[in-house]
């Protein structure tokens, strides 16, 4: 059985490739397996209670190889889950001892979308959706100070596993956000699992906010000034 991990920061991507990849009949994409917060089962099952999260907490690998092993014997081809950076370090170390285990890193060059959309979805706690509501054109307050310490927090993170992944020799496929929206990407991610391209394969979510950057702001005044004056003008316009 092919195994995979989608690995990345927080609205850069990740839930609507697992969702692209779950469209596929071959192949089975998990949620957040390490979610502080709750355990998700290979059918998507979810138990927040305490005694499954500390079962798994208390053995993390051993929690990720039966996944895999319950995939496995349900006679999944191809079986994987999303990791999200800073869920549990001891997954990241032994992804590193493991190199037959496959690494989709997603990231998003765009971080002024990528900040918009985690402070909208904070407030919200809507991460995700499959029908576009009034919350799709809800603005966003923040203050440029707000953005530029996230955003420089997002981009050394992907600066450093950009670093690590390099050095790592498992299979490995890096996805810039805009990169999974171009034709042609769900044969190129249908090849790198090594399962056949389903045409049609499709995620169900929606988008949740304007793809003019600056539109997702309740003043984009001072957003505008700030990000032009600093040379990042172009994280304003169209993402996609």
């Amino acid at each position: 059985m092919k195994r995979f991990v989608i690995l990345g920061l927080p609205r850069s991507g990740t839930t609507y490739l697992m969702t692209l990849l779950d469209a596929h009949r071959n192949v089975k994409c998990a949620g957040e397996q390490f979610n502080p917060y709750t355990v998700i089962g290979v059918a998507g099952e979810a138990d927040d209670t305490h005694k499954a999260v500390l079962g798994r907490d208390k053995d993390p690998v051993a929690h990720m190889r039966l996944f895999f092993e319950t995939a496995q014997a349900k006679g999944i081809a191809c079986a994987g889950f999303k990791f999200m950076i800073g869920h549990n370090i001891s997954i990241l170390q032994e992804l590193a001892r493991d190199p037959d285990l496959s690494i989709i890193y997603v990231w998003r060059e765009n971080k002024l979308a990528q900040v918009s959309s985690l402070i909208k979805a904070a407030n919200s706690k809507k991460w995700a959706q499959t029908k576009a509501d009034d919350h799709v054109a809800r603005k966003v307050r923040a203050t440029p100070r707000q953005i530029s310490h996230r955003w420089h927090e997002y981009a050394t993170f992907d600066h450093l596993i950009s670093m690590w992944l390099a050095a790592l020799p498992n299979p490995k496929m890096t996805c810039e956000y805009r990169e999974m929206f171009a034709d042609g990407f769900e044969e190129d991610i249908c090849t790198f699992l090594d399962v056949p391209y389903r045409r049609g394969m499709k995620s169900p979510l929606v988008k949740q906010g304007s793809n003019s950057i600056e539109k997702r702001f309740e003043d984009p005044k001072p957003i505008r000034y700030y990000f032009n004056q600093v040379g990042l003008g172009r994280w304003l316009e169209d993402e996609l």
